[in-house]
């Protein structure tokens, strides 16, 4: 080779890269944990902040918070309007803004990477899923994954319990739960309930238990390995390296999941949303979100 050959392909560009050195990969976008928050109950808000340190600490995101108002207002007023001491406030990003809270609220998650949008439930209130109007506007609008918190609940991630109805479009929206548990160092509990469990559903690919059992020391822990494999891991796409448990509902579906949430003592309990209220699916939503006794993570289907 010529030596002008050699300084043709270095003009264009050809070998460029070993003069150069070796380029640095782009980094992920950081996700955001994002609180909700309005002012209208002082202890929904202090729950929520305290949920969404949490969140924060276990993935190692930034926390930011979001507060809506009618008309401006000061960032030095905030602690003052959400009722709280100045220090729960420590860690978080706040952004003060005038408008109409949820239209705000998902105006952020799009304009931002959110992992996870924290919302407290108000005490009290029987209207909006019986947690109050931003919690129960903010699943409603939202698609990125709520976390629902009650003042009283006590706070962890140890325990992850996940419902699903042996389909693969509610399996389908299991990441982001599989990805908490997984830095959380938390363990899933899978119950089958619904529909699915007791004959053959409309889904193209559902899977219900068998309804009879030859021999059951070998027929039951080969399904359980094949449902925890097809809908979990392959489906959900949650992380191999995450303990999971199989458990079959065997009654009303509602009832299965708080029995179990209680039995299991689960510190999160996850419910597929496909964002209706009125069909059987919204019932079993509904009811699970009004009586859940710890923290509740909503998941978007489709």
């Amino acid at each position: 080779m010529k030596p002008a050959d050699v300084a043709e392909r270095t003009s264009h560009g050809v070998d460029r890269g070993a003069e150069e050195g070796p380029r640095s990969e782009a980094r992920p976008k950081r996700q955001r944990v994002l609180v909700a928050l309005n002012g209208a109950d002082t202890a929904a808000a202090a729950a929520a902040i305290a949920m969404g340190q949490l969140v924060a600490r276990t993935l190692h995101e930034p926390l930011h918070g979001i507060f809506v108002a009618d008309t401006k207002v000061a960032p030095g007023d905030l602690s003052r309007l959400l009722g709280l001491p100045t220090h729960a406030l420590d860690g978080v990003v706040l952004d003060v803004e005038v408008g109409e809270p949820v239209e705000r609220i998902v105006a952020f998650t799009e304009a931002h990477p959110t992992a996870f949008v924290i919302v407290g439930a108000e005490r009290g209130r029987q209207g909006g899923l019986g947690i109050g109007d931003l919690a129960a506007h903010t699943l409603e609008r939202s698609h990125a994954p709520v976390i629902v918190v009650r003042p009283e609940e006590r706070l962890s991630l140890a325990r992850i319990l996940v419902p699903l109805d042996g389909t693969p479009s509610t399996a389908s929206a299991l990441e982001p739960a599989g990805a908490l548990a997984r830095r959380a160092g938390a363990s899933l509990d899978l119950v089958l309930v619904g529909e699915a469990q007791h004959g053959p559903h409309l889904e193209p690919g559902a899977m219900g238990a068998p309804q009879y059992v030859d021999q059951p020391h070998h027929e039951w822990p080969a399904f359980s390995a094949e449902f925890v494999h097809r809908f979990a891991k392959t489906i959900g796409h949650c992380p191999e390296d995450v303990p999971t448990r199989f458990f079959l509902g065997a009654g009303d579906p509602a009832d299965e999941i708080l029995r179990f949430a209680d039995v299991l003592a689960a510190d999160l309990t996850v419910l597929v949303w496909h964002g209706l209220r009125s069909e059987e699916h919204g019932a079993v939503f509904e009811r699970v979100l009004r009586k859940a006794t710890c923290p509740v993570l909503v998941l978007r289907c489709g």
